[in-house]
């Protein structure tokens, strides 16, 4: 599936939420760290109240795995590009965060949200690569 060939109303809705997501992990990541604290305190009994270090890891690999997704999703043949963006993106992040009077940077974090990205990206084209190759297989009658 090509998003060329998808709605236009759901080309601009999936782009406009690729970009967004970009935008708020950047926010999220060059914040101040109360925010951190607001999210965990609010997600944490529907996550069974995990150690905070268990929350942020959570937190890294599924929000990276989202913006993976949604931008193989407007670039489903370039895999490996996205995942050049996202981890050149990440590292410049995890950077700037040393900027930041409250927050840290950490190879353990930027792994993290590297492989959230790479798994998210991984797994929509995937996806995107078995919807196309089923509609294209002919089906072979029996007998």
């Amino acid at each position: 599936m090509d998003l060329t060939h998808l709605n236009g109303k759901l080309r601009y809705f999936i782009v406009v939420a690729a970009w967004a997501s970009l935008a708020a992990v950047i926010y999220a990541t060059l914040s101040k760290l109360e925010l951190v604290y607001r999210l965990y305190y609010l997600l944490a009994p529907f996550l069974n109240h995990p150690s905070m270090q268990t929350y942020a890891t959570i937190e890294h690999v599924a929000a990276y795995a989202v913006v993976g997704m949604l931008f193989c999703t407007i670039y489903p043949r370039s895999l490996l590009r996205v995942c050049f963006f996202l981890f050149l993106f990440i590292a410049c992040l995890e950077v700037m965060q040393t900027f930041t009077p409250d927050r840290h940077s950490k190879l353990g974090d930027a792994v993290e949200k590297m492989i959230g990205g790479a798994t998210g990206a991984i797994l929509i084209t995937a996806a995107l690569r078995w919807k196309r190759t089923r509609h294209v297989r002919p089906t072979v009658e029996p007998g």
